[in-house]
């Protein structure tokens, strides 16, 4: 026998998380107390200027410290290749000055050149990956779930059909549950029971499922067995089911979507070697500036100086901060302040879904002749 359940409201999971505005992002509070951006404001970003809001959540310099401490490396790298370059050379002050770095700087000058490109060209592909991921994927699922409530709404419209019509809310928030526990590849098939988005023998039934990615798929051909039967005993016209099928079979191609961009990656030599391009675009940046930085010194040149260290920061930092943002989305389900605010949406779907069970109550009736006699609401 299933524990006794307490009555299922949707308004429940319409509840929109904790929200923090800031100068130019709106962040919210995600799963584990994790802050994530929901929403920025571009006119604001340009009028305070991106100087300005360096430290504002989510931008390079506070969401991974990756790209700062590299940085640092490289710095302190162009110092020791400095040092070393002005010891080497003790005593000879016209030998340092004339130091030849021009096959070092022609070297460097062609990686620049080639680095740029490649890693424009990745991060244009971790760019799609991560809107197809949204769009394509997440969002044919919120669709999909959406579209259904709307046809059963207006299907199954009796009295008669409530618990339906409340079953298919609830496995519907069900399987975007499931679904974000697989992406995240975390079970906790306990947490629906406490959301009242099943019943203690459903959830049993799902612990069968070993692969995450079965349970939300099982639930969406539980939402189409349930409202074929529904609108076969109501003898509904045969496109309006036809529309729920393909309403559930979209949901799978969706949740089927965002399973191959996780688990089919982009192939890791050409990840590796991007990487490693960078990685030594940024080693040569630090020895060229170095070695210059030491040829300056005996004409004890400051602008030089200070120019061959903030190059090295500058560069280095903008290629760095390129590939922190690049593995940042690509698994857009974490924790990160760029992945997605899950608890949001959840809470947007759910306020969709209300609507469209709900927008019958208000719905004017059409006369057998034509006329339309609007409810009175109470």
């Amino acid at each position: 026998m299933d524990a006794p359940q307490s009555q299922f409201d949707i308004k429940h999971h319409m509840e929109v998380p904790e929200t923090h505005k800031n100068k130019v992002t709106e962040v919210v509070v995600g799963e584990g107390g994790c802050h994530k951006i929901l929403r920025y404001d571009m006119k604001l970003l340009v009028q305070y200027s991106a100087c300005a809001t360096v430290f504002t959540k989510g931008t390079v310099f506070t969401m991974d410290n990756t790209t700062l401490r590299t940085t640092g490396l490289m710095v302190l790298l162009l110092g020791t290749v400095c040092a070393f370059t002005v010891l080497a050379h003790a005593g000879d002050t016209e030998a340092l000055a004339a130091l030849q770095t021009q096959p070092l700087e022609a070297l460097a000058d062609q990686v620049s050149a080639f680095v740029p490109f490649v890693l424009a060209l990745f991060v244009s592909l971790t760019l799609s990956r991560w809107w197809a991921l949204r769009v394509t994927a997440l969002g044919k699922v919120f669709d999909s779930l959406a579209n259904t409530c709307m046809i059963v709404a207006s299907e199954l419209n009796d009295l008669r059909w409530r618990n339906v019509r409340t079953g298919i809310m609830k496995y519907g928030m069900a399987s975007i549950e499931l679904l974000v526990q697989a992406a995240r590849e975390d079970e906790d098939i306990d947490s629906l029971l406490e959301l009242d988005l099943l019943t203690d023998t459903e959830a049993e039934f799902m612990k069968e499922y070993e692969l995450l990615w079965q349970r939300p798929m099982v639930i969406w051909a539980w939402i189409m067995h349930i409202v074929s039967d529904a609108m076969d005993h109501d003898k509904t016209p045969a496109p309006s089911r036809q529309a729920v099928i393909g309403q559930c079979l979209a949901a799978r191609d969706g949740m089927a979507n965002i399973n191959m961009y996780l688990d089919t990656q982009l192939p890791f030599a050409y990840v590796h070697l991007i990487t490693l391009l960078v990685n030594v675009q940024n080693i040569l940046m630090a020895i060229k500036s170095g070695c210059k930085f030491a040829k300056a010194v005996p004409e004890r040149d400051p602008f030089i100086m200070i120019q061959q260290v903030l190059t090295t920061a500058i560069i280095v930092f903008i290629y760095q901060a390129l590939l922190t943002i690049a593995y940042t989305i690509m698994d857009p389900f974490g924790d990160d302040v760029l992945d997605f605010p899950i608890r949001a949406y959840k809470a947007y779907v759910a306020s969709i879904v209300d609507a469209m069970m709900g927008a019958g109550r208000g719905c004017p009736a059409v006369s057998s002749d034509g006329r339309l006699h609007r409810p009175l609401m109470t």
